[in-house]
């Protein structure tokens, strides 16, 4: 193992910076070459890197961006970056939402107060508006099996209310209450031990939108807490019965 001697740890003392005094660049200012022929290297687009491609007496040759043949040999293209209004953009010749084309539960008795009132509201609103009132695919709103819709007119700016289009379980707790469907259902998966993975794939199948497995499973696990309360509650019943005969 080396050590320093007295001298050489005098020396570094002298040499080296000691507290309080400027170091040796203070005040010094570096002045830093502009390079004059500077390239910078894109990779294209794959539908712009195929549209400069060209066939020349059978010899694949790339073409700049005056369209003239190059002698550059480009780089592969990259992926065609998926842009959000293209993500967003519905088919002009449908007009129609994904998610309208797609089979939804409704309750008919709460599907039809909603059409008279907005028709009434529209109709106040606007009444030489000859538009129609269709449902907003765009802010439908899912609640498991169940739906929230609002309609808007197809020509003026009308936007309704949204309307729950599902029956609830009454709750004495604070919160969201549940859908009558999304308990019924837990029931039913429940019982033949169909499990919610084959529900969900029974409702893929037959074009339903399925609930998220995570709010079927707390779901689940309320529904299968009532049903083992009830079932002790009916064993216990009968118990007691036996013991009383």
């Amino acid at each position: 193992m080396g050590f320093i001697t007295k001298r050489k740890k005098k020396f570094l003392l002298n040499f080296a910076l000691k507290p309080g005094r400027p170091g040796p660049a203070k005040g010094k200012k570096h002045h830093f070459e502009k390079r004059s022929n500077s390239y910078t290297y894109v990779r294209l687009e794959r539908s712009s890197f195929e549209a400069r491609l060209a066939y020349n007496e059978n010899i694949l040759t790339f073409r700049d961006v005056t369209l003239s043949q190059t002698q550059a040999k480009p780089f592969r293209p990259r992926a065609n970056r998926i842009r959000y209004v293209n993500m967003l953009r519905v088919p002009a010749s449908s007009k129609v939402h994904p998610d309208l084309l797609t089979n939804k539960v409704y309750v008919p008795a709460l599907l039809q107060p909603m059409m008279s009132s907005e028709n009434k509201k529209h109709r106040l609103r606007s009444d030489k508006c000859k538009g129609d009132l269709v449902i907003d695919g765009s802010a439908s709103v899912k609640w498991g099996l169940g739906w929230r819709e609002r309609l808007l007119c197809t020509r003026c700016k009308y936007v309704g209310k949204h309307y729950k289009l599902y029956n609830e379980v009454p709750s004495s707790t604070r919160g969201r209450k549940a859908a009558q469907i999304n308990v019924g259902s837990q029931i039913g998966v429940a019982s033949p031990s169909i499990g919610n993975t084959g529900f969900r794939r029974i409702l893929n199948t037959t074009n339903i939108i399925a609930p998220s497995p995570l709010a079927m499973q707390k779901q689940a696990t309320k529904v299968n807490t009532a049903v083992k309360s009830l079932n002790e509650r009916s064993m216990c019943g009968d118990i007691t019965k036996k013991n009383c005969g």
